[in-house]
Parts: structure tokens; sequence; C-alpha cells
């Protein structure tokens, strides 16, 4: 009666996803009689994998002080509103102004970048930058966009979990998948390319019945409790059972990972 377990480590977070599939599952244990999803149903696990792709990304490269950065445009009544091929030139401005002033300051340049038209219209960018003092990015942003309205800038907590502004910035990318809809950018979100991407272990687990017990924590790390998901019957995972969950590190000490993770399977 084995199972999968996949563990993926992002900065202080640990990500833990057990299932079955056709190749290894306790006998007895029948799919749910629908396995192949919906349309929709295919879209919600995208956007769900999308999402645990970006808070990977995100808990992997940032850390406390670094900086989730808005962009706004100035509307004047009467005037168009930015058109996406504009609002892709402005960033392109900004990212390039960004690249050279860090590289003035010693830094090297790490972003995220996702584009938005909110409910009533407005145009924004949502970016997650390595830190520096804001006065810079706002210097950039001017040369960008030549009305020089304020930028908003938000530190990022010392949690390392940035699950729900990861949920947040997806909540954008959802909007204008689309072309026809209207759609900003080819991909969910951008990102520089020296960002690293985290990479997924995956074991088979021959022990107990997994998903009729509750997630583990390990030595040195809590259980995020909003992160906590446990099914009987999904598409997502070949129509069986599952369980998932994020581990996040309580302190800034070094963890011996491999033994702890072991001794929470």
């Amino acid at each position: 009666m084995s199972y999968y377990k996949r563990t993926t480590i992002a900065g202080k977070t640990i990500e833990v996803e057990k299932y079955y599939n056709n190749n290894h599952k306790k006998k007895g244990i029948k799919r749910g009689d629908k396995v192949k999803p919906t349309t929709e149903g295919q879209k919600k696990i995208n956007s769900r994998n999308a999402e645990r792709k970006l808070r990977q990304l995100i808990n992997a490269n940032f850390e406390e002080g670094d900086i989730h950065l808005i962009l706004d445009y100035i509307r004047v009544e009467g005037e168009p509103d930015r058109t996406a091929e504009e609002m892709r030139h402005d960033i392109d401005i900004f990212l390039r102004e960004c690249r050279k002033e860090y590289r003035k300051a010693g830094l090297e340049f790490k972003y995220v970048h996702v584009m938005e038209i909110g409910d009533r219209g407005a145009r924004h960018h949502h970016l997650i930058v390595n830190r520096i003092a804001t006065e810079i990015l706002q210097k950039c942003w001017n040369k960008a966009y030549k009305k020089q309205n304020k930028i908003k800038a938000f530190n990022l907590d010392n949690s390392g979990n940035y699950a729900k502004l990861a949920s947040y910035l997806m909540k954008y990318t959802d909007k204008h998948r689309k072309k026809e809809e209207g759609a900003l950018q080819k991909k969910r979100w951008n990102a520089s390319k020296n960002l690293k991407r985290p990479e997924p272990e995956i074991k088979v687990i021959s022990e107990h019945d997994f998903y009729r017990t509750e997630p583990r924590s390990i030595k040195g790390y809590y259980i995020d409790k909003d992160s906590v998901c446990i099914g009987i019957h999904s598409p997502e995972y070949y129509g069986y059972g599952f369980m998932r969950y994020i581990l996040v590190q309580l302190d800034n000490k070094p963890v011996k990972l491999q033994k702890t993770i072991e001794a929470g399977e």
C-alpha cells in the first residue's frame, strides 16, 4: 500500500503532497466516479498548479525587507486608459532602468511581475523585487511613465511564507487569460532569469494509509493550517485521495532538512 510523496523546499517553507496513482495505491481503494476533469475543473487545476509554482518561486527567492511594489497610472476623465501594449512598453523601460540602478548599487536585480486591470478598469503593475531604496524605484518609474505618480511599496514580513501574496497576485492573472478577454501577457507572470526554481523530490513511500492521518510537523517547523487540504477523490491526483500542506521554518536557525523530512513521512 505505497503512495507518492512530493516534497519541495522553497526558502523557509517545505511543501508536502501525498497521493496515489494507478501504479501505487492501497488495495481496495477505488477512484471516484469522475476521473477526467471538466473544462472548468481543468481551469481550476491549472490555476492551482500555477499558484503553487508562483508561491514556491517567491518563497525561494525573496525574504524579509524585499518589496511588493505597485505601479499605478493616473486616470483622467475623457482620456483613454493605457493599452496592454503601452503597459508592456512602460514595464520594459522600468525593468531596464532598475537593472541599471541595481547594478550601480552593487546589487543583482530580481523580480516577479504581474499586470492587472482592476474591476473598474484601473491599470496596475504588481512586482516583487529585492530590497533597494524606494526613491530609486520611484526614479525608475518616473522614467517609464511621465505623469510621475507615486509608487506604492510594501516590505515583505519575516515569515518566509508568502502564500497569501501569491494567491493575491494569481487572482489578477486569472482575469485575463484569453486573448478575446483582453489578455495582458502571454504568461500569467514574468520573472527574471536569475531566480532559483525549486525542484520537487518525489519518493514512493510504502507505509500506512496516509490520508487518514493528520499532517505531521517536523523539528524546527510548524504547519501552516491554511495550507492543509485533504481529499478523497480528485481528478488532480489521478482520481484518488490526496493530502497537501506547507511547513514553515520557526526561526532562522539552520535545520538538517533531510533527516527531519524523512522523520515526518
